[in-house]
């Protein structure tokens, strides 16, 4: 398995996969971000071979230096159910390591989402609900955010704090109107 850096050469492409695996969202002004090496935020097509099997992300946002997000993370279809997932998983976990973050974590929503749920807490990951005020998103979108340790460090639960998402859902709606 390899990860490819989303660049300039295949950014249409990596927005047409991304659009498969999440019908209705645009990941494309995250892509666009990531062309700048200093935003914090990278963005991979997932290769098994010579077959691109999803993508994935890694971002962290400045309030918290020792968690490394995962973002935009799929597998598509006809990839599913070979441990892919699971394997691009570890990678992006051994990535956040090798960077120097204490955890890693995600969010997803919180409804008709049950495979997802089921795969990152089968991954060791522990979920709590989002709710803070600051981020009005939170109360239109019923969302989970999943965290694990890195380490032997004790977990550290987000705990309400903002995680940007009405700031994220403004950039999806950039290439969605």
């Amino acid at each position: 398995m390899r990860f490819e850096r989303i660049t300039t050469n295949n950014i249409d492409f990596a927005v047409s996969i991304q659009e498969k695996l999440f019908p209705g969202e645009s990941a494309r002004t995250n892509y666009e971000e990531s062309l700048e090496e200093s935003s914090g935020f990278k963005y991979y097509l997932i290769y098994e071979g010579d077959d691109c099997v999803g993508i994935i992300g890694l971002y962290c946002w400045p309030e918290d230096p020792d968690s490394a997000w995962l973002g935009w993370f799929g597998i598509r279809e006809g990839f599913r159910r070979r441990h892919l997932g699971s394997a691009a998983l570890k990678r992006f976990e051994d990535m956040a390591k090798s960077e120097g973050y204490r955890f890693a974590r995600l969010y997803t929503d919180a409804l008709n989402n049950n495979a997802a749920i089921t795969f990152y807490q089968a991954g060791g990951y522990v979920s709590e609900t989002y709710l803070n005020l600051e981020d009005p998103a939170c109360l239109q979108y019923k969302t989970l955010i999943f965290s694990k340790p890195l380490s032997d460090d004790p977990m550290i639960f987000w705990n309400n704090r903002n995680m940007h998402l009405t700031e994220q859902i403004e950039k999806q709606r950039k290439y969605l109107r």
